[in-house]
């Protein structure tokens, strides 16, 4: 029996990596210097740090979609070091500090292996656990480096602004529209030069949305050109959502019907204008919505998050007087 449970667990672990490696923006995150659509100055510095195998505290901030994330997942790939990575927007206050941070940063360092802590989205940490950590990253400097990660610098406290190097991360357009070929390439992806200067333009460099999007449209068009780009792509959810919920279908039939559309977040406030327009008169609806936008940025299985969406705004349309 135990055989057969492992066996399970291995097939739905592999499942899951697929899922996971299905989404472009995972597939082909960058591993090393080379594939980081970054600026000069940080590749530099992030040469030398790895070279060095040590790095000062950082502090990255930009808007989404320019590199943060990717920076910090070279550093740690490539720095051999211990590391705690906690989403601060989540754990925000004084006790995820001193009961998570603190006993990290200040427990033995094996052999001497630098400690390194990434605090993902810091500016969500709130006033009191960012003193407590400004006086940590002091007392801990021998052994232990932080990583802070924000979209708002001004929420920042200036204690730790000042005890970290920092680096604004944005993307330059020729540096986004290279990456995107390369992907479209190695995916063997029909597309035209015109499609690529559109769509860099239209999502002012956020390489995540620029990948995100083109893989949906590829899912819906089998190709990519600028007209398809510049096509309005809400008759085609409005269809969508009519399928789901003005006809009766099964729980594989949503699936099936909505699979390829979840690769952005984007389809939540498509969802939220179509149930203003169809069901003004369920506010319940909404705030579903909302919490179901919010997690789908922090779950691994979004086709999961969404169709759990669908169904329970079934329900609440089901049970409407």
């Amino acid at each position: 029996m135990d055989g057969i449970k492992e066996e399970s667990i291995g097939k739905n672990a592999a499942a899951l990596l697929e899922k996971i490696h299905s989404l472009w923006v995972e597939k082909y995150r960058p591993k090393n210097i080379n594939e980081l659509a970054a600026s000069k100055e940080i590749k530099r510095f992030l040469t030398k740090a790895i070279a060095d195998q040590d790095i000062p505290h950082i502090l990255l901030h930009g808007k989404p979609g320019t590199g943060k994330n990717s920076i910090v997942n070279i550093i740690i790939n490539n720095i051999n070091c211990s590391k705690l990575i906690i989403n601060a927007s989540e754990e925000r206050g004084i006790d995820t500090i001193r009961d998570k941070v603190m006993a990290f940063a200040n427990s033995s360092a094996w052999g001497n292996k630098l400690k390194i802590i990434v605090l993902n989205e810091a500016d969500g940490l709130n006033y009191v656990a960012q003193d407590s950590l400004r006086e940590l990253m002091e007392t801990s400097s021998k052994y232990c480096r932080f990583i802070l990660t924000c979209n708002s610098i001004n929420k920042i406290n200036e204690a730790i602004r000042s005890r970290c190097v920092e680096f604004e991360t944005h993307v330059e357009p020729l540096d986004a529209a290279k990456r995107l070929v390369e992907i479209l390439e190695a995916e063997n992806v029909e597309f035209d030069e015109d499609y690529i200067i559109a769509v860099v333009k239209k999502y002012n460099c956020d390489l995540r949305k620029i990948i995100n999007e083109s893989q949906k449209l590829y899912n819906t068009y089998g190709k990519l050109t600028r007209s398809i780009l510049e096509s309005d792509l809400a008759d085609h959810y409005d269809k969508l959502f009519d399928d789901i919920f003005l006809k009766t279908a099964t729980v594989k039939d949503i699936a099936n019907a909505t699979k390829k559309y979840i690769f952005d977040e984007s389809i939540y406030t498509s969802l939220k204008d179509y149930f203003v327009k169809k069901y003004e008169d369920l506010p319940d609806a909404i705030i579903i919505i909302a919490e179901y936008a919010y997690k789908s940025r922090i779950v691994l299985d979004k086709d999961l998050a969404f169709l759990s969406c669908i169904l329970e705004l079934k329900e609440v349309i089901n049970s409407k007087p």
